[in-house]
């Protein structure tokens, strides 16, 4: 294999990586289906040149080269883009030529992420190798919190792949016949933003809903839709159709008692719970949907009064320091569906 890379003593190669491809060259068609679906980009399609030496019979014929330059997978060896071992590529291979294998030696990435010399801090203390903590991040407390606080002290690194999460009996299923357990065992190509039952007049909202409903189940599309910060109608909290959608609590937490009571009359769990830290169309700004239009069925959902504006703060008020916000919101939600569903924040950076 070819590269135009420096190599140093402190160059990774693919051993050094906590997960590693496998590429069957002889079974894969480059359909280019595995690049396409990596939600963490860690493998691209390269050029390899290959060196093969050919021995004639006989002492009078010497040794002749000959090198092979074709197409291939190759795994990037940056720790921004290693691997997680999720098995996308592998879920959608159509000649099962790709699989990830986690190595058998000791995690050396850890040494190589944090090039800066800092120690990671929560709360200022130094966080537990591989705990929760070690897996959020936030660029700025002002996301979180109030913003008079230490930012100084709050570190988080986020990766969070969506899709169903296997069942206890699944897990131990595949985990004796493969030897691992992978994140999420399904891909969702199109994820629809989360524009709130509110913003949106009821008809158009449902109308997505209904959209999101019809592409999955007449046309096996696997689309997704966020509801935003506002509730969901009872009907659809009941439905069959909740597995294609997100529910969003947002720091205003409208709809969401509605959403909770009515937990154990849901038929599907909804695809994933977001949580959003951040006001996505104006960081660091909270949302407002005006009163002219809060009618009696938003009013409702929300369990707020009629024609009254319904500021959304720009931060989560109860929550004070990042250890609150773990265990408050992503554990208890967590448990509130039984840890089948994923809980995930919606951070937005502030520049």
């Amino acid at each position: 294999m070819s590269s135009n890379r420096p190599i140093a003593p402190s160059t990774l190669s693919i051993k050094d990586l906590p997960w590693q491809i496998i590429w069957d060259k002889d079974k894969c068609t480059l359909c280019g289906k595995c690049t396409a679906v990596c939600p963490v980009n860690a493998i691209e399609l390269g050029v390899f040149r290959k060196r093969t030496i050919e021995a004639s019979i006989g002492l009078e014929n010497t040794p002749s080269n000959d090198f092979k330059i074709y197409y291939g997978i190759r795994q990037k060896t940056d720790p921004a883009y290693s691997c997680v071992g999720c098995a996308m590529c592998n879920l959608v291979c159509p000649n099962d030529a790709i699989i990830p294998a986690k190595s058998d030696e000791a995690d050396k990435l850890r040494y190589h992420i944090n090039q800066g010399g800092q120690p990671r801090r929560r709360g200022g203390r130094r966080s537990t190798p591989d705990s929760l903590l070690d897996t959020i991040k936030f660029i700025r407390i002002s996301m979180l919190t109030d913003p008079a606080l230490d930012a100084g002290r709050h570190e988080f690194e986020l990766t969070t792949l969506l899709g169903r999460i296997l069942s206890p009996e699944e897990n131990l299923t595949f985990l004796n016949e493969n030897g691992w357990i992978p994140p999420v065992r399904e891909i969702y190509p199109l994820m629809i933003g989360g524009m709130s039952f509110g913003a949106l007049s009821p008809n158009m909202w449902e109308g997505l809903q209904l959209g999101v409903s019809y592409l999955n189940k007449e046309l096996s599309m696997p689309v997704r839709i966020c509801t935003g910060e506002g509730g969901c109608p009872p009907r659809l909290l009941r439905s069959r159709f909740l597995k294609y959608v997100i529910l969003q609590i947002a720091s205003g937490y409208f709809g969401w008692d509605e959403i909770i009571h009515d937990i154990p009359d849901m038929k599907e769990d909804p695809c994933a719970i977001e949580i959003k830290y951040g006001q996505g169309a104006k960081p660091g700004d909270g949302g407002l949907l005006m009163w002219y239009k809060v009618n009696k069925l938003i009013a409702a959902i929300r369990g707020v009064p009629t024609g009254v504006n319904l500021p959304s703060p720009p931060t989560h008020q109860t929550q004070y320091s990042i250890e609150e916000s773990v265990a408050k919101m992503i554990q208890s939600i967590s448990m509130a569906w039984g840890f089948r569903v994923p809980v995930y924040p919606k951070i937005w950076p502030c520049h």
